[in-house]
């Protein structure tokens, strides 16, 4: 028997094989089961109720615990955003066609230079919840331009450190002075730092008649001993009094008129009231 009639024996056994197979598949796969469920009827007499949000949670479980714990003005209804769902194909790649876009709500809140809202806004679910991010920290000046302002036209310390050094966690964190700094004396409270050291141009301090004087103490404390040791009606009146602003000194014409006792000729030979009260913080006084 020649090669080529064997081929053709070989090719024709292969074919056949084949056949026998995929005609066995094919009543395998027309056979009916012999398992189906009765017919049951009853299941669709009523008509589907819209579902709860309760429900979408039992599967969006994430989504549903982000609205529940962050989601702000987000906390309606889903169908309020997701008009068309449980829509996606793969095979038809439809995710952006059916996912709802921001602006359909929100227009551009922050101008046309920001319209990448989930740049920002990466969890739509918690939208109250914005990460502190590089890209974040470089455009704060865009929309927070008071306080770039003040940091720019007050130099200080603070102008030199970037936002997210002290805004770090998340947009919006308003830190605690001392994360950075420590306080003027062990028991001062946080609250008061900024009484008298406004953020964003901390170094114009303003003062407060309420101003705890061991405030003063922390830097000025030779003056302090002096003061707080003295006799005078002096050592009764609190630095801020005299002192309305930082680092000025009043005159005493703010408080004082010449006395009767004091006469021209002695207020032009002495014009200066310390040539003779010689320390404000310690003046002399009768024995």
């Amino acid at each position: 028997m020649s090669s080529n009639i064997q081929n053709q024996i070989r090719i024709i056994a292969l074919v056949a094989v084949f056949l026998l197979f995929a005609g066995a598949v094919s009543t395998a796969l027309a056979q009916t089961r012999k398992d189906l469920p009765p017919q049951d009827a009853s299941l669709y007499a009523e008509d589907p109720q819209p579902l709860t949000m309760a429900q979408c949670g039992q599967c969006h479980t994430k989504h549903f615990g982000d609205l529940k714990n962050a989601g702000g003005k987000h906390q309606f209804d889903c169908r309020e955003c997701h008009e068309v769902f449980h829509a996606y194909n793969p095979l038809k790649k439809n995710y952006a066609e059916i996912m709802p876009q921001c602006y359909t709500c929100h227009g551009q809140p922050h101008g046309t230079k920001h319209v990448e809202c989930l740049n920002c806004h990466e969890n739509p679910h918690a939208p109250t919840s914005v990460k502190m991010s590089h890209m974040l920290a470089g455009i704060c000046a865009d929309c927070h331009t008071p306080e770039a302002q003040e940091l720019q036209q007050f130099p200080s310390k603070h102008t030199e450190q970037a936002c997210n050094s002290c805004h770090h966690n998340r947009h919006g964190y308003i830190p605690q002075c001392a994360e950075c700094h420590q306080p003027h004396f062990a028991t001062q409270a946080e609250a008061t730092c900024m009484t008298c050291h406004p953020v964003h141009q901390p170094r114009t301090i303003v003062f407060e008649n309420e101003i705890e004087l061991e405030t003063c103490n922390a830097c000025h404390g030779d003056i302090y001993a002096k003061w707080q040791g003295g006799k005078s009606k002096h050592a009764q009146v609190g630095c801020a009094e005299c002192h309305t602003a930082h680092a000025k000194i009043p005159e005493c014409s703010m408080c004082h008129v010449a006395p009767k006792g004091h006469a021209p000729q002695m207020l032009e030979q002495f014009p200066n009231c310390l040539m003779c009260h010689l320390d404000v913080h310690d003046l002399p006084v009768k024995k």
